[in-house]
């Protein structure tokens, strides 16, 4: 089967996907959660922030701005068209930064999405700029705009779930972005994979988006005041459903590095099949002990459900590179599945 039959299968379905993603997900997200589909900071009050009806020269790009698609407490997504070609829609991220904490977070996302520009399976960022406001600065990022997330397909699925060779299809996508970022010097963590995270293009891909949770940053952290620290960071940064077990523990003194993207991969594989999450989000002693069952239906092969739990071994060093994850993908027995 061609991927572009797979994908008419994967969506010719008889439920309605809702058209805005991002707005269903931003009402009823619980404040809890750390991190969302964009990363929106807290900065300053949205009221600050409207951008409807302007036209605005953002990079190499005039942009229309129309209505907010999302809004995440005090930054706001938009959709825009191309002022000159009006058939272009784009997604625009307005961020208002007031210290230089938030600032390095813009420039950090800015930065690693410049290095995977053009890779099929990241949202594409067109054009951004940065302007001086004296007290605070404001970004203005134009990405790809995609109206369709992972997470909006499966809560609309209800108990009907994927085959085998849809799962896998959704998941080669991931599989290819997160490689892309492992195989930077030095590797790129995502820190924050997870279906929100996850929205499909006008391609029919699966395009990962968010990169304001990443970092190149992987060590075992020794000091309690660096402990402090970084647990802080990992509870405004991470999402809890798809943390590690060594982030819920720094304690544990083991090495903080891209493996955390391999577990919440397990995270995000388990829940494409089964429709629900391998881990309750706030059951820190669950996701330690490693305490999930792999349900007796729908039935998966092997090869599938293997793969969860080698990508769920407590121990980083115990699950595989993202290598070693794709891999998967390119044994016989998968290749018949995907077509």
């Amino acid at each position: 089967m061609s991927r572009s039959a797979l994908t008419g299968e994967l969506f010719s379905l008889s439920y309605d996907i809702v058209q805005r993603p991002y707005l269903k997900y931003f009402r009823f997200l619980p404040e809890r959660s750390a991190s969302i589909m964009w990363r929106f900071k807290p900065f300053m009050p949205k009221e600050q922030a409207g951008l409807e009806g302007r036209t605005i020269d953002i990079g190499n790009l005039k942009v229309h701005i129309r209505n907010a698609i999302a809004e995440g407490g005090f930054s706001c997504v938009y959709l825009a068209r191309d002022a000159i070609n009006g058939s272009k829609q784009y997604a625009v991220k307005h961020i208002i930064c007031n210290d230089e904490e938030s600032m390095e977070l813009v420039m950090k996302e800015i930065s690693v999405m410049k290095s995977l520009r053009g890779h099929p399976n990241v949202v594409t960022l067109h054009a951004n700029t940065i302007f001086d406001m004296g007290r605070t600065k404001e970004t203005l990022l134009v990405m790809e705009y995609c109206d369709k997330s992972l997470v909006t397909v499966l809560e609309s699925r209800g108990a009907g779930y994927f085959e085998e060779k849809q799962v896998l299809a959704i998941f080669r996508d991931v599989c290819n972005a997160v490689f892309a970022m492992h195989c930077q010097t030095p590797p790129i963590a995502h820190r924050d994979l997870k279906a929100e995270n996850l929205l499909l293009g006008s391609d029919g891909l699966w395009k990962l988006c968010d990169f304001g949770s990443v970092s190149t940053n992987h060590k075992r952290f020794e000091k309690p005041e660096e402990m402090g620290i970084e647990e802080d960071n990992i509870r405004k940064h991470t999402t809890p459903a798809y943390r590690s077990p060594e982030m819920w523990d720094l304690f544990r003194r083991e090495l903080i590095n891209e493996k955390v993207d391999i577990w919440a991969l397990g995270c995000l594989l388990f829940r494409i099949c089964y429709l629900k999450s391998a881990f309750d989000g706030e059951s820190k002693l669950q996701i330690l002990n490693g305490n999930y069952r792999i349900p007796e239906l729908p039935k998966y092969s092997s090869s599938i459900t293997d793969l969860i739990k080698d990508m769920l071994q407590s121990s980083p060093d115990a699950r595989p590179d993202i290598t070693q994850a794709s891999a998967l993908l390119d044994w016989p027995f998968i290749s018949l599945n995907l077509g």
